[in-house]
């Protein structure tokens, strides 16, 4: 590893342990103060989430690996500048989508003590039917979508500091369980 790469690492460690201790900490101090049942706090935010954060973690996730390794190579190498009003685009329907959408689904949630899209379904359309298939659905693209985001994850560590792949898997894991465990284990 050269010299350079070390210092890359380094930076990249202590930004990593930043960010684990920031989530912990205010995941500490937000838990206190609610009281509601944990599992509304991890599915819902305590239902106490405003649009606009709703909307801005929303544009996090889609922002995530796909803005550092996806957009770039699909900008680069096959679609050109179109990539970038692809992306352009999808961040006023993502505010739009749950401006207009995102009431309507927060009041029928809270009458019917909804916490989950799967709960959702199953209060408005009463089919157990659908909510397995959902359910399964859902599973299903969610292991493909976080495949790709601890891939990229991993993917941008090792371009980054010159680490085998497998070692940056681990690293990038670690500090998401860090990160989800600080704010799932507060009761």
């Amino acid at each position: 590893m050269s010299a350079d790469q070390k210092v890359i690492l380094g930076i990249f460690v202590i930004y990593l342990a930043l960010n684990a201790i920031i989530g912990i900490v205010f995941s500490k101090r937000q838990g206190s103060k609610q009281h509601v049942s944990s599992e509304k706090k991890f599915f819902i935010g305590g239902r106490n989430m405003n649009g606009l954060l709703l909307a801005m973690t929303t544009m996090a996730t889609y922002t995530s690996v796909s803005s550092f390794i996806s957009g770039p190579g699909a900008a680069g190498l096959t679609y050109g500048y179109a990539q970038a009003w692809i992306a352009t685009v999808q961040v006023p329907v993502t505010f739009l989508v749950l401006g207009v959408l995102g009431n309507k689904l927060a009041m029928v949630s809270r009458r019917t003590g909804a916490v989950t899209v799967v709960g959702y379904l199953k209060a408005r359309y009463k089919s157990d039917a659908l909510v397995i298939i959902t359910s399964l659905l859902m599973v299903a693209f969610f292991m493909a979508q976080m495949i790709g985001q601890f891939t990229g994850g991993a993917t941008l560590i090792s371009s980054i500091t010159g680490l085998d792949h497998v070692v940056s898997l681990l690293i990038f894991g670690a500090v998401v369980i860090i990160k989800s465990r600080g704010r799932t284990c507060r009761n």
